[in-house]
């Protein structure tokens, strides 16, 4: 936006200069020399349809930088203007009371300002060219050459200056942007950082919640470990407990298969036979979708008898991730949520589950 507002801030400066250009300066000239031109209706004319070229000009690149064709087309018209204006000119008196010259240049540069530079080179060559000729055609002395070549390093000089200082501004206005949008992704990810640094704190205060009694009580000798629900609990808290540390591994590509990885560690300690399998080029997920689908993970290790399978496969869209495992009784699983939804389907012993995250 910032240098959006600067590229155009310099087209509306160029505008000016043209049009003040033409006004003041072309058209002071054509009044103060009214008298030397056989025809002035002819100089008059071809001054408005300067004018005229010059207003189609700004609106073209005031709406944006124009194509080839109507750059070229309003900048053909300058020229050709021009050149008529000037072949009028009384002989011997071209260089002094000719108007046209500079008007058709920063008829020119307005048009040609964002193309290639070579189109602007070419444009004012042509001009010069052209104007070379007329002044051929009247016969030419060392003195017009000297003249000529006087004018053409002033006007040419200016116009070829003020392009390439609109160009130089153009990539200051780009850097200046640049810096701004770095500086804006910085900021954001250091909010981002503090963010998950927040909520990963806040699972850990609600995982030791969880977490401490149990240990407590083994610790105090008031709790059997014979007891399957205080088993399963200690491994549901030590599954949880492992996903949250792999979830600060930030240098993992594929997060959520190393999270489920961590989370069937527990499981694979009880004996239970674990198969993780990717299909695919997975895409990363974000962590509340990861945290459904591992909390759905979590639930079906813990219950899994002997052996479980995970198979991660990409879709069009996101993810699926299905869960076979020979629970026995029915296993509670998370709600939906987060973009990820959960099925599942009891048939005797053996539970199967599908976990799909969408990113659309």
């Amino acid at each position: 936006m910032m240098s959006g507002r600067y590229q155009r801030a310099f087209t509306v400066a160029v505008v000016f200069l043209v049009a003040g250009w033409h006004l003041a300066g072309a058209g002071g000239q054509l009044l103060r020399n009214r008298e030397d031109y056989s025809s002035f209706a002819f100089q008059g004319a071809m001054w408005l349809v300067m004018a005229l070229a010059i207003t189609v000009g700004s609106i073209l690149v005031l709406r944006g930088a124009p194509g080839w064709l109507p750059a070229w087309a309003v900048a053909g018209t300058a020229l050709a203007a021009s050149t008529a204006a000037a072949a009028a000119s009384p002989a011997g008196q071209m260089l002094a009371v000719n108007w046209s010259w500079g008007s058709a240049g920063w008829t020119g540069v307005l048009v040609l300002l964002r193309r290639r530079f070579t189109e602007l080179a070419c444009f004012l060559a042509a001009e010069a060219l052209a104007t070379l000729g007329v002044q051929l055609s009247d016969g030419l002395h060392r003195a017009d050459l000297a003249g000529y070549l006087a004018v053409l390093a002033w006007s040419t000089g200016a116009q070829v200056a003020v392009a390439v200082g609109v160009r130089a501004l153009d990539v200051a206005a780009g850097q200046a942007a640049t810096a701004v949008r770095s500086e804006h992704a910085a900021r954001e990810r250091a909010a981002t950082a503090e963010i998950i640094r927040a909520a990963r704190h806040t699972r850990w205060l609600a995982l030791q919640e969880s977490a401490v009694p149990l240990v407590a009580e083994l610790a105090a000798g008031s709790a059997d470990p014979g007891d399957a629900r205080l088993r399963n609990s200690c491994a549901v808290q030590a599954a949880r407990l492992r996903r949250l540390l792999a979830e600060g591994d930030e240098d993992v590509p594929l997060s959520l298969v190393h999270e489920l990885y961590a989370s069937a560690d527990v499981a694979e300690r009880r004996g239970v036979a674990v198969e993780i399998e990717t299909a695919g080029l997975l895409p990363q997920l974000p962590g509340p979708a990861r945290r459904v689908i591992t909390d759905a993970a979590i639930a079906i290790l813990t219950a899994a008898r002997s052996h479980a399978r995970i198979t991660l496969v990409a879709m069009a869209a996101g993810i699926a991730v299905s869960f076979v495992a020979d629970t026995g009784a029915a296993v509670r699983l998370p709600a939906n949520g987060d973009g990820v939804a959960i099925e599942h389907q009891q048939d005797g012993g053996t539970l199967w589950a599908e976990a799909r995250w969408n990113s659309q």
